[in-house]
């Protein structure tokens, strides 16, 4: 059966969203039959010339031959075609059924809608479609208990529609109509408490948040489910992780621990939620969680090697060293580093050279490799060490020839081992001291090849760049920069000016919106949205 999106003739949009997303309800609601297939008719619109752009027709009451006609195309034996009607004082669905290779209606029906009855209409038009064509229905869980419930589901439907449709040539339409949506399913959750297909909708568009950057409007969304539904799982869980991709690490731990109270979490989610912990520098309640991962999971390596280090944080060595060995043996390239160390602060450096040699001959990742140098630097030069610690002081401090002195002490750890990238980060430091954007760009290049997704290397690199008049490549390494961080309002302070100066400037507001959520202080991301006023009121005399 081919179903045409409903038409409506009401007192205000909402009877369009009511008509139109109740034909596609009727179409999930039997997407489980064997017996009847239904499937969607999408009608578009053709403009009159090339130049004009094609629209999605959302509701439509063709006549028989016409839907016939619609039904054909989709290789349907029928078409159901319908009009929602909402004058004020009655409410009703007119309903056509059509046979498609007689090209004619052969049930045509009108389901009253009683006051506060809207959600059992789907229900009986599923049952007249049944006992029309003589098929079973789908047993269906109602998707609300009332009727406010389930106007705010409908209309949370239609916006996600309106989301789709915007995304390609209209981001922040796009960005608003996913709002009204979280509002609407958010309101459904709260006139049902029970509402699951609200729910559902709503961890989806939540999911969705990080890839369409409305993650702070998804965690409110989020937050607001789980006041309505306290024993949603999967709402903690998912405002847990959103909240671990914002930043805010604390809110996350208690979303995942009301996560962990309704449902124990999985092993993998234990770790991550020890390492929120000790970023909180609660040490106690990490190890709690880090001691209940079972040996058995890949998780077990991860978790023993953080309870190494927190024994090495005691100094208790001997117990570190149990943690990390068993970390070690089942292929930890960072326990061996961590266990080089632990034979360092044991007096016995030859045994750390040999963790640190082993590591390097791993093939381990670039992160892990340059822990090992570093620490192999230490060992072997301490003096140099010693050196490259001043200079990355001085670096960000001192001006003339101190930076000279800076200067020639990173080339030192260079000549060295020039695969330390915290030298040749030092280096761009200082020449993006002397404004020598281009040597800049070019060391902290390098730092990129050593340690790739270094947050600090690809901001500096930003910032290089954008001083050179590379916009778009500024926009992607300082956008790349403040995902990393995302709780720095300088990173995001100068995603803003980026974006600004390449000419979007929606989206440098909406950065620096949220920069100065977390900084409201800071006197250079208020003199980005100065800059950014100026260019909005230059934009708009424009138009």
């Amino acid at each position: 059966m081919a179903v045409v999106p409903f038409g409506a003739r009401g007192r205000d949009a909402r009877a369009g969203a009511i008509g139109r997303q109740l034909a596609r309800r009727l179409v999930d609601r039997f997407a489980g039959s064997d017996a009847l297939d239904l499937r969607p008719v999408f009608l578009v619109a053709i403009g009159e010339t090339k130049a004009d752009a094609g629209f999605l027709v959302f509701g439509s009451t063709p006549d028989a031959t016409l839907a016939a006609s619609y039904g054909r195309s989709l290789g349907t034996t029928h078409a159901l075609t319908g009009l929602y009607l909402d004058d004020g004082e009655t409410r009703s669905l007119s309903l056509t059924l059509v046979d498609v290779g007689k090209g004619a209606a052969t049930v045509e029906h009108v389901v009253s809608i009683a006051p506060g009855a809207l959600q059992d209409a789907e229900r009986r038009v599923a049952e007249l479609l049944g006992d029309a064509l003589d098929v079973p229905v789908p047993s269906v869980d109602p998707p609300a208990a009332n009727e406010l419930a389930y106007i705010a589901l409908l209309e949370g439907l239609d916006e996600e529609v309106n989301a789709t449709l915007l995304r390609a040539g209209d981001p922040s339409g796009e960005l608003a109509a996913r709002s009204r949506a979280f509002d609407a399913f958010g309101a459904s959750l709260r006139a049902d408490p029970d509402a699951t297909l609200a729910e559902d909708q709503l961890l989806v568009l939540a999911a969705e948040s990080v890839e369409r950057n409305d993650e702070a409007r998804a965690v409110r969304a989020l937050e607001d489910a789980t006041l309505a539904r306290p024993r949603s799982w999967r709402a903690h869980y998912l405002l847990g992780q959103l909240r671990v991709a914002i930043g805010e690490g604390s809110a996350a731990v208690v979303a995942l621990e009301h996560a962990n109270a309704l449902r124990p979490l999985r092993d993998a989610d234990l770790v991550s939620l020890a390492e929120l912990y000790l970023a909180a520098d609660a040490p106690g309640q990490a190890t709690s969680h880090l001691r209940r991962v079972d040996p058995s999971t890949v998780a077990y390596v991860r978790a023993q090697e953080l309870l190494g280090l927190l024994a090495l944080g005691k100094g208790d060595a001997a117990v570190a060293r149990t943690h990390l060995e068993r970390a070690a043996e089942r292929g930890s390239a960072s326990a061996r580093v961590s266990l080089a160390r632990v034979s360092i602060t044991q007096g016995d450096l030859a045994e750390a050279r040999r963790e640190i040699d082993t590591v390097l001959g791993l093939g381990a990742s670039a992160d892990v490799v340059a822990q090992a140098r570093r620490l192999r630097l230490g060992l072997e030069r301490p003096d140099l060490e010693v050196d490259l610690e001043r200079a990355g002081r001085a670096a960000l401090t001192v001006d003339g020839s101190a930076l000279d002195e800076a200067r020639a002490a990173f080339e030192r750890v260079i000549a060295f081992d020039g695969a330390i990238w915290e030298a040749h980060f030092g280096l761009g430091l200082v020449a993006r001291k002397r404004e020598d954007h281009a040597a800049a760009a070019s060391a902290f290049r390098r730092v990129l090849e050593l340690a790739p997704e270094q947050p600090d290397a690809l901001h500096e690199l930003g910032v290089a760049v954008l001083a050179s008049g590379e916009e778009d490549e500024a926009v992607s390494l300082l956008e790349r920069a403040a995902a990393l961080r995302p709780g720095d309002a300088a990173y995001l302070a100068d995603a803003g000016f980026a974006h600004l100066r390449s000419g979007d400037l929606a989206t440098a507001r909406e950065r620096l919106r949220l920069a100065t959520s977390i900084d409201s202080e800071d006197a250079l991301t208020r003199t980005y949205l100065e800059e950014l006023e100026r260019a909005e009121a230059a934009s708009a005399k424009r138009n």
